[in-house]
């Protein structure tokens, strides 16, 4: 579980957070939408422990994974061992990161370097390097920019296969794909950052898609979102 309570940050421009609390489960897909600059971004790197805040505390797990807005991979190495270096040697033995790369669309790819590699491809790389690291928590920061809606479809598909097991917390203003990977979705606003809407989508992924209603009965949440989305 997350806790946050009575969180502040501030900027010298810019009071981002003003005694923000929220609480967070253990496990599923929390998605947050807000317009850029709203500070969803600082939200989660304070959950992450990356920055501290002001006043106020946190109550995370102490291990997590991160997949930045950018990529930040190390252009030095090949791409297997921009996923190895979060494992230890035993899961490296175990085939880890050749089997996500495989899942990911890039088998083939493990010893070229990352400057071969299309925007796309990389932003894959950087997925993969959070997902393989084992830890409670996965932060997301838009993390589906640049690939196209194939390829997109199957990385949200690999994503919600380790719901289960985790919490993941996931930005993104795309109202498609909040609708189909939430558990739960938090329309914000800001700054400084605050809840306006807290909706609970209970329907199973798979009904998400194949149920031409799905989409009619959240059609008031999609424009609550598109709207959220143009502003951004």
């Amino acid at each position: 579980m997350i806790k946050l309570i009575e969180l502040s940050k501030r900027f010298p421009a810019v009071q981002v957070l003003d005694r923000f609390s929220l609480e967070l489960p253990e496990r599923g897909i929390m998605v947050f939408m807000g317009a850029s600059g709203s500070g969803k971004t600082t939200l989660f790197r304070l959950i992450s422990g990356l920055l501290p805040p002001d006043s106020g505390s946190v109550k995370a797990p102490e291990r997590c994974s991160f997949v930045f807005q950018e990529d930040r991979l190390l252009p030095w190495s090949s791409v297997q061992e921009n996923i190895e270096i979060v494992l230890d040697r035993q899961q490296q033995q175990a085939g880890i990161a050749q089997r996500l790369l495989v899942e990911l669309g890039l088998g083939g790819t493990e010893n070229q370097s990352i400057q071969e590699l299309s925007g796309g491809m990389r932003r894959r790389v950087a997925i993969g390097r959070a997902l393989a690291y084992d830890a409670p928590l996965l932060l997301m920061d838009e993390p589906f920019k640049g690939l196209d809606a194939i390829t997109k479809k199957q990385v949200m598909d690999i994503v919600t296969q380790q719901a289960p097991e985790k919490l993941i917390l996931l930005s993104t203003h795309d109202p498609s794909e909040a609708l189909y990977l939430g558990d739960e979705l938090y329309l914000l606003d800001g700054p400084p950052l605050k809840v306006v809407k807290h909706i609970v989508i209970p329907e199973a992924r798979s009904a998400r898609r194949a149920d031409p209603a799905f989409r009619t009965r959240y059609q008031g949440v999609l424009d609550i979102l598109g709207d959220s989305s143009d502003r951004s």
